[in-house]
């Protein structure tokens, strides 16, 4: 092995103590947001070819590396989510995947010369953060958006998407609780899943 210059050996040395040296660095809450978009991009540029199983695919594994979807379904269910047994919030989580997974293969499916910006992230009283973004499409108006982030052990996962300042957890969670008591969870869970053959008809 060749011999190392002094301050070369103290530097290498140095950095061998440092926490976490041999670690990446988790992605900021920025890079989670743009890293998404990047992929719904790319989906739209090859949506004919792709197809809808094929942007599905692509988009469900960046929806589990980028968003927390457990806890999302927690928020969406409200109150409701402690009534439910293990199983029935298992249930829910995989049938709430597959809608979210089906909305995003079929709003993202073809390119028009779209351009998605990743712009402010600041810190929420709560210890979250919210990314501010843009859509700007080929032609028309452009679409403002907020991602809120918490910290997952140690990773950034998305937990709410504000469009325009409306509020895709707030809209489902509304909907959601009014469906729970009028058809109860078996209903609820038909409700989603028509609802997701709908979306993946039009795909």
């Amino acid at each position: 092995m060749p011999k190392l210059p002094v301050f070369l050996r103290s530097l290498l040395a140095t950095a061998l103590l440092l926490p976490g040296a041999h670690a990446l660095a988790a992605p900021a809450p920025g890079d989670v947001v743009t890293g998404f978009h990047d992929v719904l991009i790319g989906n739209m540029k090859q949506g004919a070819t792709l197809g809808c199983s094929g942007r599905s695919s692509r988009i469900a594994t960046a929806v589990d590396g980028s968003f927390d979807l457990p806890y999302l379904a927690s928020r969406v269910m409200r109150r409701q989510w402690k009534t439910l047994t293990p199983e029935q919030q298992a249930r829910f989580i995989t049938t709430f995947r597959e809608l979210v997974l089906a909305t995003y293969a079929s709003q993202f499916s073809a390119f028009g010369g779209e351009k998605f910006e990743t712009l402010a992230t600041r810190e929420l009283a709560d210890g979250t953060r919210q990314v501010n973004a843009k859509l700007t499409p080929g032609s028309g108006n452009s679409v403002n958006f907020d991602y809120v982030l918490r910290e997952v052990d140690g990773q950034w996962r998305i937990v709410n998407v504000v469009a325009d300042g409306v509020s895709d957890l707030a809209i489902r969670a509304s909907q959601y609780d009014k469906a729970f008591k009028s058809v109860g969870f078996d209903g609820l869970l038909k409700q989603i899943e028509s609802q997701t053959a709908a979306n993946r008809t039009g795909c």
